[in-house]
């Protein structure tokens, strides 16, 4: 999970109509959020909904507000509901620095560590948690193969790392630099996988600057 930028202009359907999931809300995120969802950061090609991060049911009076409108997968949507109405503002808040994202290898896990203590923070901690380890002790189905999915993204970009560490050519360099662009997965997770090697960080710090203020 990390900051989103959201364009400035407002949907027009959102103040004609009484809708907020009109079709050219759904133009704009896709193009702003660069297709992912704001929430797991995976690439949503057709399985998209418009989410409220502050939900409908907590906060009515935000259900056609442009800043509380974000495109989520139906997955992470089906984690979250009404349940998470006070996580990080991904509008204003750079979350991939408040939040380490990391993976247990060991354990078969993610492990995310706020850098704050406040209510928003650990409410967000939650949702990454449920969304990333399921609700249960066991993952369920959709909960596994949403792991297996994230794991293989992950340990394709340490493969990339491996190479140049191992022989750093200006392929290897830009194969790496190419999955840390904004329209790629996980960047959160990729982000710290950098943080943590001070070379890496030397190096490819110029490629996670993202949507920072």
């Amino acid at each position: 999970m990390i900051r989103v930028s959201k364009s400035s202009g407002i949907p027009a359907s959102l103040t004609t109509t009484r809708a907020y999931d009109g079709e050219d809300v759904k133009r704009q995120l896709l193009q702003d959020q660069h297709d992912k969802c704001y929430i797991c950061e995976r690439v949503g090609v057709t399985d998209f909904e418009i989410e409220h991060r502050r939900s409908k049911e907590c906060c009515p009076e935000l259900r056609q507000d442009w800043n509380n409108l974000f495109l989520s997968c139906r997955y992470c949507n089906g984690k979250k509901l009404q349940n998470f109405d006070n996580t990080l503002d991904p509008l204003s808040v750079n979350i991939e620095d408040e939040i380490e994202q990391n993976i247990d290898y060991e354990n078969k896990k993610a492990v995310f560590i706020p850098k704050n203590v406040t209510e928003s923070h650990s409410e967000t901690v939650k949702l990454l948690d449920r969304v990333f380890n399921g609700t249960g002790n066991l993952r369920k189905i959709k909960e596994e193969r949403f792991f297996e999915y994230f794991l293989s993204v992950m340990n394709r970009f340490q493969g990339l790392l491996i190479n140049y560490l191992g022989d750093a050519t200006l392929d290897n360099e830009n194969a790496v630099r190419d999955e840390l662009a904004i329209d790629k997965e996980f960047l959160g997770f990729k982000y710290w996988v950098i943080k943590n090697n001070t070379f890496l960080e030397a190096t490819f710090g110029n490629c996670i600057i993202w949507n920072k203020a």
